[in-house]
Formats: structure tokens, sequence, C-alpha cells
């Protein structure tokens, strides 16, 4: 099930791949509702919330408005309450907030600064079982000129954070062009991974009866880590941690004593990622370029000594599993364009007897799928001129006419992302599978209605939109 929550126009919108800000009421009367933290605009920072199965939402809740365009971070706590930490905008202070969770409503509190010295971004904050607070950030020294991992503690549920604003907490790194951090709580250990400048995978811990933090351990050193780490705590106790090598997705796995070996995930390296147990299994997740604007969202798991070749994880996002150029006065009408179709090489996406996907009166472009869905990816090397089109499902007894969400595309410009329906819950009912050229598909045809005076040629189309940020939480 696939269902829009909101729309945004914010550039990070759910985060980076450290920080987690979709979770589930644990347990109670509305034990299984989910919330999720985004920002919905620039400086607007919102929760929404869903019970099962999930297909209505809540209207978006504000909790700031106030915030940097930069990920904020959250933490849901055994009873339901939410620790939200955010960069302020303009001040570039460190802010954080506690929803408070009771009668299945949350209730804002004040806002509480973390830093208020230097500049501070992509926070991570977590609950120990001690009731403190621990925040681990970016923290940009305008002086230096270089960027640290730094961290702190709240004993007060966060009314007061170290010695106040202007402490800015313990530093782990020595200033660097990019790091990330991500906390994690592994038996009595309150534990930093963290990025420092791309090459660097490493982590510091801290018993929670202790008040130092222990020395520097390296997991990796590569390149082009930056935030592309995901962390994750199984049920019994293991921290596993995905990033990218040189040249692949890699995964290692620390049982609180000793790591394991380096697993492969993918032989590329990814765009976005992100890790989850399920149950003691660990499932990665990541969203690989098969083109331009178009980040496919695969995944994978461990299955005894490997991780399970990926599959693309919803199967009505890929590339399309037929495509046909129907060229109406052509002696072979159908060419099928469906490899040409999925891959980049340019200008090979053509019937060709016309020269263009489609170009006459009853000309047709036919995209099929073995499942539903709402969107197309069209890159063109050639644009139309002059042509009009409808956009048709087949609802069982015919071709039903439709305008596409996102607006009338006859093809008349090289890209677009054409918006058939808001999401898959939204597909028609009636769209029926139906055979085509003696191949029974989920089809959208694209039909000419006036005739084009330039042909549109196409490099790529795909129903493959462009994820960028991935969060993932336990089912």
């Amino acid at each position: 099930m696939q269902k829009l929550i909101d729309t945004v126009n914010s550039y990070y919108a759910t985060g980076i791949h450290t920080q987690t800000k979709i979770f589930k009421v644990s347990s109670g009367q509305y034990q299984d509702r989910v919330v999720i933290i985004y920002s919905k605009t620039p400086a607007q920072l919102v929760y929404a919330w869903s019970d099962p199965p999930y297909l209505s939402w809540s209207e978006p809740v504000n909790i700031a408005t106030d915030s940097a365009d930069y990920p904020a971070s959250a933490y849901m706590d055994p009873n339901g309450n939410i620790y939200v930490v955010y960069t302020q905008l303009t001040t570039l202070n460190l802010l954080e907030r506690k929803l408070s969770f009771s009668q299945g409503n949350w209730s804002l509190g004040a806002a509480n600064t973390v830093c208020n010295v230097g500049q501070n971004y992509f926070p991570c904050i977590i609950k120990d079982p001690l009731n403190r607070l621990w925040v681990s950030w970016t923290y940009y020294d305008p002086t230096a000129e270089r960027y640290f991992v730094h961290v702190k503690t709240s004993q007060n549920d966060g009314v007061s954070w170290g010695t106040g604003p202007s402490d800015p907490g313990v530093s782990f790194t020595n200033g660097s062009a990019s790091c990330f951090g991500q906390l994690i709580l592994q038996s009595s250990y309150v534990r930093c991974f963290y990025s420092d400048n791309s090459t660097l995978l490493a982590y510091r811990s801290r018993d929670l009866q202790a008040a130092e933090w222990d020395s520097q351990q390296t997991v990796y050193s590569g390149s082009q880590i930056n935030d592309k780490f995901c962390v994750d705590l199984s049920p019994d106790n293991k921290v596993g941690i995905i990033f990218p090598g040189t040249t692949s997705l890699l995964y290692k796995e620390f049982d609180g004593s000793s790591w394991s070996g380096l697993f492969t995930v993918e032989s590329t390296v990814p765009e976005s990622i992100a890790l989850k147990f399920q149950g003691n299994v660990p499932y990665v997740f990541f969203a690989q370029s098969i083109g331009d604007g178009q980040n496919q969202l695969f995944y994978s798991f461990k299955e005894g000594s490997s991780f399970v070749p990926p599959a693309s994880f919803e199967p009505g996002q890929k590339s399309f599993d037929k495509v046909f150029c129907f060229d109406d006065s052509a002696v072979n009408k159908y060419s099928d364009r469906t490899i040409p179709a999925s891959d980049t090489t340019p200008a090979d996406v053509f019937h060709p007897t016309s020269g263009g996907l489609v170009k006459d009166a009853d000309d047709v472009f036919y995209l099929g799928m073995d499942a539903k869905f709402s969107l197309v990816r069209i890159n063109l090397s050639t644009a139309g001129t002059g042509g009009a089109v409808k956009w048709q499902f087949w609802n069982g007894e015919s071709w039903a006419d439709f305008v596409p969400q996102s607006g009338s595309y006859p093809l008349d410009s090289q890209e677009k992302t054409v918006i058939l329906w808001q999401d898959l819950n939204s597909v028609p009912s009636d769209w029926q599978m139906y055979l085509v050229n003696g191949v029974s598909k989920f089809w959208m045809r694209i039909l000419v209605t006036t005739p084009f005076t330039t042909a549109p040629v196409g490099t790529q189309i795909t129903a493959v939109p462009e994820m960028k940020h991935l969060n993932a939480f336990k089912v």
C-alpha cells in the first residue's frame, strides 16, 4: 500500500539516512498508531499520524515554524512521548521540544536550547533507561571553518543541556570538511557512530554509569561515506551498520565485544540508504539511480552468511515490463521498445516506420506493467510539437480517457514526471489487465488525436520517481 501523506517544499523533508522520524506507538489503547515527523515547508516542522490500516492520515500539526531548512531528528520513548531536535532558522542554534503523549494526543512543550554557539546541523536524539536525553550533531566552528561531531546530554527531560546553551558539548573529531553522527543504545552503553571527512567511519562509547567517553574505534576507512551510513539495533542486541565502500554498499555487525567481517549488499554505491532489523534479520533499503530524475527503491536482507540479491521494493515503481510503439500505417504495426525504454541510451525509443514514439493520428504508445502504477517518468531526446494525445487505461470494457493529476502532457517537453494519480492507493479500482499484441498487462495508452509536426523521440521511460531521502521503521 502506498498512500500520499502530504506535499512538501522543504529540501530534506524526512531527513537524511542517519535519522529516523517515523514511529509506532508500542502499547496501550493506541498501540500501532504511526506518527511521522517531517518538514512541510523550509521553516515548518510538523507531525501527522494514522491508525491501521493507515489509509487516512491526520492533518499536519505544527511542531515549529522557526526551523531552518535542514534535517531535524526525533525519538519516541516507550510511553509514546516524542522528543524533537532541530536547527533554528536564522540563528542556527540547536533547539529541542517534547511532544507529550496522553489519551491519543501529543501536546507540544516549550522550546529548549541545546546549543547557541557556532552553527549546528544534522542532529540525532535518543533517551536512555535512566531518562537522560542525548543529542549528537554536526557543529561548525566559524573561526576554524571546520565541522566537528559534538554530543550533549540532559538530565531533566530537556529543560537544560550540559552546563547551559553556550556549552558546545563534547567534541569527538578534530575538525574537517564534513562529518555526521548517529546515536544508539546497546546494553549499558550509549554509542555515537560518525563519519569524518568522508574517509572514516568510527564510533565512541560511554557506559551509562561512567562519566567519560571511551576512545575512538574505527569501523571502516574508505571514501565518499559522508552522511551515507545508517545504524540500527536488533532485538538480540546487535548493532548493524550499512555504509558505502569505494564501489559498493557494505554491512557490518557488532555484538558488543567484536565486529563481524564485511558483507556486500550491493555492488554499486546507492543514492540513499536505510537499515532496519525485522526480528534479528537486517533489512537494507536503498535508492539506486537508473537515470536522470529516477531513483529506484530496492531492498535486500541477510540470509545465512550473505545478503540476498536486491529486489525492487515497489512492483509499481520500476522499469516497465513491456513497452510498445504502435504505428497504424506501418506494415509491422507494433515495435517492442521495452529494453531501449529502460536504459539511458539517447534517442532509441521510437517506431522504426514513423521515427517517433508516435506521430500520426491513431498512433499509440503503450506502457505495461504486471502491477498497477501511478506515475510515468519520461525523458525525450526530441520533444514533440504540434500534436495532441489522450491518456487512457483499460477499465474492463473500453479504453477510458482521463487527465493525469499533474495535468495534460502532449509529449511536448523533454523531461516530465507525469503523475497519473496521487499515489498507488488512488489508482482506479476498475483498471484491468488487458491483452495488447498478445501480452497481458496493466496498460497505459497514449493515443494521438492530432498529428505531430515534429514526432517525439524517447531516451528513457519508466515508472520510477526521484526518491532522495529514506526512513525505515519496524512493522
